[in-house]
C-alpha cells in the first residue's frame, strides 16, 4: 500500500515538473516574440505618423526680403495726341534704367492645396535718344496671389489674380510731358512645380492672363531654389520674368504701354 502511494506521488510530481517546464518554455517563447515584434510595431507606427504629418501637416514659408535686380528692362509707350491734335508719339526705349526693386512673399500648403502670394515694388525707366526723343520713369507696385491644387506628385494647377498700380512720367524734348497712373486687375491661370524637402526646396511657376479684363496680356515665370542649412531658416535664389501689355482710354484717345522685366532674385526665408 505504501509503495503504491509513493509511486503515485512520484508520478504526480513528475507530471507537475514536466507541465511547469513546458509552460515556462511557452512563456519564454511568447516573451521573445513580443520583444521582437515591439520595434516593428513602433517603426510601423512611426512611419504611419511621419507619412500622415507629411501629407496632412501645414508647411509655411515666409520671404521677408527678396531682392530683384532686373537685367532686362524693355518699355514701350504710345502717347495719344493732346487736345487740338498736337503732341503725342512714343516707341521703345533704347537705354534702360534701374533705380531699385523689392520683393517679398509667403506660401502656405496643406495636403493637396497650396497658396502663394507676393508683392513687388520696382522703379525703372529709360531713354530714347531720337525719333522721337523722350524719357520714361515708371513706378510699379503689384500684388500677386495664386491658389493651386496638386494633380500629380509635385505638379499643381493654379489660378489667381495680379494687381498693378503704375505711374508713368514721360518727358518729351519738343512736346508736352505726359503722366498717367493706370491700375489693373488681371485674372490668371497657370501651373507650378513645388518640391519641398528637408534641406532643399525647388519651385518653378508659370502663369498668364489679363484677357482684356485688365491688361491685354500678362505673363510671368519664375524659378527658385531654397537651401535650408538649419531648421526654420534658409537662403533662396533664382530668376524671374514679367511681361504685360495694356492700354487706357483717355477722352476717346488711347494710351498704350508694354513692359518687360527679368532678372535674378536672392533673399532669405523662414520655414515652419
Amino acid at each position: 500500500m505504501i509503495t503504491h502511494v509513493r509511486n503515485g506521488l512520484l508520478s504526480a510530481a513528475l507530471l507537475l515538473a514536466v507541465t511547469a517546464n513546458a509552460g515556462a518554455q511557452v512563456l519564454t517563447q511568447a516573451q521573445t516574440q513580443a520583444t521582437a515584434q515591439a520595434p516593428t510595431q513602433a517603426q510601423a507606427q512611426a512611419t504611419t505618423t511621419a507619412a500622415g504629418g507629411s501629407d496632412g501637416g501645414w508647411n509655411v514659408a515666409i520671404y521677408p526680403i527678396l531682392v530683384w535686380v532686373p537685367l532686362g528692362i524693355d518699355i514701350n509707350v504710345s502717347v495719344p495726341p493732346v487736345d487740338g491734335g498736337g503732341g503725342g508719339g512714343g516707341g521703345d526705349i533704347i537705354d534702360g534704367r534701374f533705380d531699385g526693386a523689392f520683393l517679398g512673399g509667403f506660401s502656405v500648403s496643406k495636403g493637396l492645396w497650396r497658396v502663394d502670394a507676393d508683392g513687388l515694388w520696382a522703379a525703372v525707366g529709360g531713354d530714347r535718344p531720337d525719333n522721337p526723343k523722350f524719357s520714361v520713369d515708371l513706378d510699379a507696385v503689384y500684388f500677386h496671389a495664386m491658389g493651386g491644387v496638386r494633380v500629380y506628385k509635385a505638379l499643381y494647377v493654379t489660378g489667381g489674380v495680379r494687381r498693378y498700380a503704375l505711374k508713368y512720367d514721360i518727358k518729351f524734348q519738343d512736346r508736352p510731358n505726359f503722366s498717367r497712373k493706370p491700375g489693373l486687375w488681371d485674372p490668371l491661370i497657370g501651373a507650378g512645380v513645388h518640391h519641398v524637402g528637408k534641406t532643399f526646396e525647388v519651385h518653378a511657376t508659370f502663369d498668364g492672363g489679363g484677357f482684356g479684363v485688365g491688361a491685354d496680356v500678362d505673363i510671368s515665370a519664375a524659378f527658385r531654389v531654397d537651401w535650408k542649412p538649419i531648421p526654420h531658416f534658409g537662403l533662396t535664389g533664382g530668376y524671374s520674368y514679367l511681361y504685360f501689355r495694356a492700354s487706357e482710354t483717355i477722352a476717346s484717345r488711347t494710351f498704350t504701354f508694354k513692359q518687360t522685366l527679368h532678372g535674378p532674385i536672392a533673399g532669405v526665408g523662414f520655414y515652419f
